[in-house]
Protein backbone atom coordinates (compact mmCIF):
# COMPACT_ATOMS: atom_id res chain seq x y z
CA UNK A 1 0.00 0.00 0.00
CA UNK A 2 1.35 3.23 -0.73
CA UNK A 3 1.50 5.79 1.44
CA UNK A 4 3.12 9.58 2.18
CA UNK A 5 4.20 11.28 5.16
CA UNK A 6 5.37 15.07 5.77
CA UNK A 7 5.26 17.93 7.68
CA UNK A 8 4.46 21.50 7.40
CA UNK A 9 6.02 24.11 9.96
CA UNK A 10 4.91 27.27 8.34
CA UNK A 11 6.39 29.50 11.22
CA UNK A 12 9.56 27.71 9.92
CA UNK A 13 9.36 27.79 7.09
CA UNK A 14 8.62 31.68 7.09
CA UNK A 15 10.26 32.85 9.48
CA UNK A 16 9.88 36.72 8.98
CA UNK A 17 6.27 36.48 8.50
CA UNK A 18 6.44 34.79 12.40
CA UNK A 19 8.26 37.73 13.66
CA UNK A 20 5.85 40.10 12.29
CA UNK A 21 3.23 37.73 13.77
CA UNK A 22 4.58 37.21 16.97
CA UNK A 23 5.11 41.05 17.31
CA UNK A 24 1.02 41.88 16.31
CA UNK A 25 0.25 39.42 19.26
CA UNK A 26 2.45 41.37 21.61
CA UNK A 27 0.85 44.68 20.29
CA UNK A 28 -2.44 43.48 21.48
CA UNK A 29 -1.49 41.58 24.54
CA UNK A 30 -0.72 45.50 25.37
CA UNK A 31 -3.47 46.90 24.10
CA UNK A 32 -5.59 44.64 26.38
CA UNK A 33 -3.52 44.91 29.58
CA UNK A 34 -4.11 48.50 28.94
CA UNK A 35 -8.11 48.81 28.11
CA UNK A 36 -8.49 46.09 30.49
CA UNK A 37 -7.29 48.57 33.95
CA UNK A 38 -3.86 47.00 33.53
CA UNK A 39 -5.27 43.50 34.53
CA UNK A 40 -1.89 41.56 34.10
CA UNK A 41 -4.61 38.34 33.97
CA UNK A 42 -6.44 39.94 30.67
CA UNK A 43 -3.02 40.10 29.10
CA UNK A 44 -1.87 36.88 29.60
CA UNK A 45 -5.40 34.71 28.77
CA UNK A 46 -5.38 36.94 25.39
CA UNK A 47 -1.77 36.21 24.72
CA UNK A 48 -3.02 32.16 25.09
CA UNK A 49 -6.07 32.60 23.20
CA UNK A 50 -4.07 34.17 19.89
CA UNK A 51 -1.62 32.20 20.10
CA UNK A 52 -3.74 28.46 20.55
CA UNK A 53 -5.65 30.05 17.29
CA UNK A 54 -2.87 30.67 15.65
CA UNK A 55 -1.49 27.05 16.37
CA UNK A 56 -1.81 25.34 13.06
CA UNK A 57 1.20 28.35 12.15
CA UNK A 58 3.50 27.84 15.31
CA UNK A 59 3.29 24.58 15.35
CA UNK A 60 4.10 21.45 12.93
CA UNK A 61 1.49 20.05 11.19
CA UNK A 62 1.97 16.23 10.02
CA UNK A 63 -0.05 15.09 7.11
CA UNK A 64 -0.35 11.87 5.65
CA UNK A 65 -2.19 9.91 2.74
CA UNK A 66 -2.69 6.84 1.75
CA UNK A 67 -5.38 4.67 -0.73
CA UNK A 68 -7.62 4.18 2.24
CA UNK A 69 -7.50 7.47 4.57
CA UNK A 70 -6.63 11.31 4.51
CA UNK A 71 -5.09 12.05 8.29
CA UNK A 72 -3.98 15.27 9.24
CA UNK A 73 -2.36 15.57 12.98
CA UNK A 74 -2.30 18.84 14.42
CA UNK A 75 -0.61 19.85 17.86
CA UNK A 76 -3.82 19.53 19.77
CA UNK A 77 -6.70 17.39 17.78
CA UNK A 78 -6.78 15.21 14.65
CA UNK A 79 -8.66 15.08 11.25
CA UNK A 80 -9.25 11.73 9.34
CA UNK A 81 -11.19 11.14 6.35
CA UNK A 82 -11.68 8.07 4.25
CA UNK A 83 -10.00 9.41 0.56
CA UNK A 84 -13.24 7.67 -0.91
CA UNK A 85 -14.78 11.16 0.18
CA UNK A 86 -12.62 12.92 -1.64
CA UNK A 87 -13.57 13.52 -5.73
CA UNK A 88 -11.70 16.38 -6.84
CA UNK A 89 -8.23 17.91 -5.68
CA UNK A 90 -7.26 21.63 -6.50
CA UNK A 91 -3.32 22.68 -6.91
CA UNK A 92 -2.66 25.67 -4.84
CA UNK A 93 0.12 28.10 -3.96
CA UNK A 94 0.69 26.71 -0.53
CA UNK A 95 -0.98 23.77 -0.65
CA UNK A 96 -3.71 21.33 -2.43
CA UNK A 97 -7.48 21.18 -1.38
CA UNK A 98 -9.20 17.73 -1.55
CA UNK A 99 -12.85 18.87 -1.84
CA UNK A 100 -15.93 16.17 -2.04
CA UNK A 101 -17.45 18.00 -5.06
CA UNK A 102 -17.25 17.17 -8.65
CA UNK A 103 -17.39 20.97 -9.38
CA UNK A 104 -16.24 23.94 -7.74
CA UNK A 105 -18.51 25.17 -4.86
CA UNK A 106 -17.98 27.58 -1.77
CA UNK A 107 -18.49 24.78 0.46
CA UNK A 108 -15.00 23.10 0.07
CA UNK A 109 -13.27 25.11 2.42
CA UNK A 110 -15.80 23.71 5.15
CA UNK A 111 -15.54 20.20 4.00
CA UNK A 112 -12.47 19.49 1.83
CA UNK A 113 -9.09 19.06 3.30
CA UNK A 114 -6.01 21.76 2.62
CA UNK A 115 -2.92 19.72 2.71
CA UNK A 116 -0.88 22.17 3.28
CA UNK A 117 3.11 21.65 1.74
CA UNK A 118 5.80 20.97 3.50
CA UNK A 119 9.16 22.26 2.69
CA UNK A 120 10.05 21.69 -0.76
CA UNK A 121 7.51 18.70 -2.03
CA UNK A 122 4.91 20.27 -3.38
CA UNK A 123 5.64 18.60 -6.84
CA UNK A 124 5.63 15.49 -4.74
CA UNK A 125 2.65 15.98 -3.10
CA UNK A 126 1.01 17.09 -6.23
CA UNK A 127 1.75 13.96 -8.29
CA UNK A 128 0.80 11.34 -5.46
CA UNK A 129 -2.69 12.96 -4.89
CA UNK A 130 -3.32 12.72 -8.30
CA UNK A 131 -2.56 9.87 -8.99
CA UNK A 132 -4.26 8.24 -5.73
CA UNK A 133 -7.75 10.41 -6.95
CA UNK A 134 -7.36 9.54 -10.65
CA UNK A 135 -6.84 5.66 -9.53
CA UNK A 136 -9.92 5.99 -6.89
CA UNK A 137 -12.31 7.79 -10.12
CA UNK A 138 -11.07 4.95 -12.61
CA UNK A 139 -11.71 1.95 -10.22
CA UNK A 140 -15.58 3.86 -9.64
CA UNK A 141 -15.74 3.83 -13.22
CA UNK A 142 -18.50 6.46 -14.64
CA UNK A 143 -20.51 5.98 -11.47
CA UNK A 144 -18.94 8.64 -9.97
CA UNK A 145 -21.67 10.42 -7.17
CA UNK A 146 -21.40 13.06 -5.19
CA UNK A 147 -21.16 11.31 -1.04
CA UNK A 148 -21.33 12.78 1.99
CA UNK A 149 -17.97 13.66 3.21
CA UNK A 150 -18.80 13.61 7.08
CA UNK A 151 -20.03 9.26 6.39
CA UNK A 152 -16.37 8.67 6.36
Amino acid sequence: MESLSWVSHPARERPMVAVLVTFFIIIVMALVYFIMDRSLFMMIMAGIIFTLSLSTFYFPTTFSIDEQKVTIKFRFSIKERNLSAFRQYFPETRGILLSPFLSPSRLENFRGFYLRYGKDNKAEVDAFVKMLIDKQQAAAGSQINEVNPDAA
